[in-house]
C-alpha cells in the first residue's frame, strides 16, 4: 500500500508518513522516477507484504505547484523542472488546517497568516484532483481522503479528524461516521486498508 501525505506545513504530515511507513523512511518529495522503482519493486511481493504500508512526505510537484501560487511573491530560489505523474496505487491524504487556526502556524520561514493562502489553495486543488479522479475512473490516484488539523500553538492542543474519502467504491461527499471516527494515523491506516481491501 501506497500513501502519501500532502498539505501545509505544521499539519502533521511527516509524524503521519514516519509513523505509519512500515520501515520508518518515508520518501520526501516523492518523484516520478522513485516512484515507478517503488511500484516495481513491489510486483514480486507477497500479498501480506504489498499491505505494508509505503509512505511518501509530499509529492513533489504537488507542493510545487500549490506553495508556488499561494505564495508568488516568495522568492524559492528553486528552478528545478518537475515532472506531473499520475499515481493510481497510492492513497492521497491531504492534512489541512482547521479554517480557526490556520492564521495561527507560524515558523522559521512564514509570520503567522501567511498558511492562510496555502490551507485554502490546497482544499480547492485536492478537491478538484478528486473530481478529475473520479471521472477518470481512479485512474489519478487509488484514493484520496482529507484529514482536517487543529493545530493550536497558543494552547498546545493537536487533533485530527478524517473528514472526506473519496474511492471507487466509497463516495467521500456522504462521509459516515465510521471515517469521522478516524482520529489517529493508525485509525487512518486502517481505514485505508479496509478501503484497499474493498478496493481489491
Amino acid at each position: 500500500m501506497f500513501i502519501a501525505f500532502e498539505g501545509p506545513d505544521k499539519a502533521g504530515k511527516s509524524t503521519s508518513a514516519l509513523e505509519l511507513d512500515a520501515a520508518q523512511q518515508p520518501t520526501y518529495n516523492i518523484t516520478k522516477a522513485e516512484h515507478a522503482k517503488n511500484v516495481e519493486y513491489r510486483k514480486d511481493q507477497t500479498p501480506s507484504q504489498l499491505m505494508l504500508p509505503t509512505a511518501y512526505d509530499r509529492i513533489d510537484w504537488l507542493t510545487h505547484m500549490v506553495y508556488r501560487l499561494a505564495m508568488p511573491d516568495r522568492d524559492w530560489n528553486d528552478d528545478r523542472p518537475r515532472t506531473v505523474f499520475a499515481m493510481p496505487e497510492t492513497h492521497l491524504v491531504l492534512k489541512m488546517h482547521h479554517p480557526d487556526t490556520v492564521a495561527l502556524i507560524e515558523d522559521e520561514l512564514y509570520a503567522a497568516g501567511r498558511l492562510v493562502p496555502v490551507n485554502e489553495l490546497y482544499f480547492h486543488q485536492i478537491t478538484f484532483l478528486a473530481d478529475v479522479n473520479m471521472i477518470r475512473n481512479y485512474a489519478l490516484f487509488k484514493s484520496v481522503s482529507i484529514m482536517e488539523v487543529i493545530n493550536n500553538p497558543q494552547t498546545g492542543e493537536f487533533s485530527q479528524r478524517l473528514v472526506y474519502h473519496d474511492n471507487a467504491q466509497y463516495s467521500g461527499r456522504y462521509i459516515d461516521m465510521l471515517a469521522l471516527a478516524v482520529t489517529t494515523n493508525q485509525d487512518l491506516l486502517e481505514f485505508l486498508s479496509e478501503q484497499d481491501a474493498r478496493i481489491g
